[in-house]
């Protein structure tokens, strides 16, 4: 039997193991739970989630699915920090005319959770 002692790393937020420093910091960084990932429009009613075509440059190329963010109450395509760190977002899409794809706000005033709705309603 073999039995080895090793540093562990702990993310402070979601509190994931890890053996390798680096790969906690980087999750730590775009882990869910961690308070500068939060956004208003997680759980804001006015986020839809909407399938778009992107068309290449390339002339070769007929265009793919692109699943995206939508919020209805400002008209605007959105990208989670998640998305923001990894460099996964799309700038722009182009389609019939170029449709930008915005940051998450942090703050909203035009923010409405689905309980807000359920309490005006009753």
């Amino acid at each position: 039997m073999i039995t080895e002692t090793r540093e562990i790393y702990k993310c402070g937020h979601c509190r994931k193991l890890y053996q390798i420093k680096s790969a906690c910091i980087k999750h730590e960084i775009q882990c869910s739970n961690n308070p500068e990932n939060d956004r208003a429009c997680f759980g804001c009613v006015f986020l839809e989630k909407k399938e778009v075509l992107h068309y290449s440059d390339d002339p070769m190329c007929e265009g793919w699915k692109v699943n995206v963010l939508h919020c209805s109450k400002i008209d605007s395509y959105l990208y989670p920090p998640k998305v923001e760190i990894k460099g996964n977002m799309y700038n722009e899409f182009n389609l019939a005319g170029n449709i930008e794809n915005n940051p998450m706000r942090k703050d909203c005033d035009d923010y409405k959770s689905i309980v807000d709705i359920y309490f005006e309603n009753r």
